[in-house]
């Protein structure tokens, strides 16, 4: 690939994100201007990254990687509610990826949007990814307006609800009783714990980290978990306690030997 055209690759966006290494990450400030660029394709062929429409959906995912199937079968779903709507959605991965695995991945979810190659991982280090899938959105100038980690709690309905703002279909209320529903009214251990978790996973992405080692503790107290005891560690190596963050993780793995975000923290922090 030719200079010029790397160049074109290079997007301006940084990413907040979960994971190892999170801390000191910043993040373009939303109005940032995402530049376009034509990719090769997973199918052969090359498309651009961005049109000229009112959203622009991409995903940025790691084939064979649990969380990033999940988010690409709730994607698939919201692109096929949203069918028929002026709406852009690509699907990006590394070229050191197996093509097998992505393809794999791809015909499993029944994603029907096209599969872009970061050749040489430009689109990876200008988003300074640390962990998979993230997920972006531009309007039709190509303005950053919203990006969103992907969380197993509203994934869905938070892309959802942000593209049909865009779209103009919900004002700004509306969008905000989808981002923030009402907290159920259940008592239930389960319900106390998943609010826990979900206001935990929030001040994280702040970088209000103690509050967030708070609230994620309280959702194990609550109800142990996998998801908790993955999120408690990665507070942890944001404040740089690496000894506590390994434990975290290894709390996690007992539960759910394969969560791909223990195992990855846990490769960050071992346990000597």
């Amino acid at each position: 690939m030719g200079r010029n055209c790397t160049r074109g690759m290079v997007v301006l966006l940084a990413w907040l994100m979960f994971g190892p290494g999170a801390r000191g990450l910043s993040h373009a400030q939303l109005g940032t201007v995402i530049q376009d660029a034509e990719m090769p394709a997973l199918d052969g062929g090359k498309a651009h990254l961005l049109a000229d429409a009112p959203v622009n959906v991409f995903i940025y995912f790691r084939p064979g990687q649990y969380y990033s199937r999940t988010a690409l079968k709730k994607l698939a779903a919201v692109q096929k509610d949203l069918a028929g709507k002026p709406v852009r959605w690509v699907a990006v991965v590394s070229d050191r990826a197996a093509k097998p695995d992505a393809e794999a991945d791809v015909k499993a979810v029944g994603l029907a949007m096209p599969v872009l190659i970061d050749v040489g991982d430009v689109l990876y280090g200008a988003l300074h990814v640390v962990q998979l899938p993230m997920t972006g959105m531009c309007d039709q100038e190509h303005r950053l307006v919203a990006y969103e980690p992907f969380k197993e709690v509203n994934y869905a309905t938070v892309v959802r609800a942000r593209v049909r703002y865009l779209l103009k279909e919900i004002n700004d209320q509306e969008l905000a009783a989808e981002l923030s529903p009402p907290v159920a009214t259940t008592d239930s251990e389960d319900g106390a714990a998943l609010r826990r978790l979900k206001l935990a996973g929030t001040l994280f992405e702040a970088q209000s980290y103690d509050k967030a080692l708070e609230s994620v503790d309280a959702s194990i107290e609550k109800k142990p978990s996998a998801a908790a005891y993955s999120l408690r560690g990665e507070i942890l190596v944001a404040q740089g306690k690496c000894a506590e963050a390994g434990a975290a993780f290894e709390q996690a793995l007992k539960l759910e030997p394969e969560n791909a975000r223990a195992l990855q923290g846990a490769k960050s922090c071992p346990q000597k």
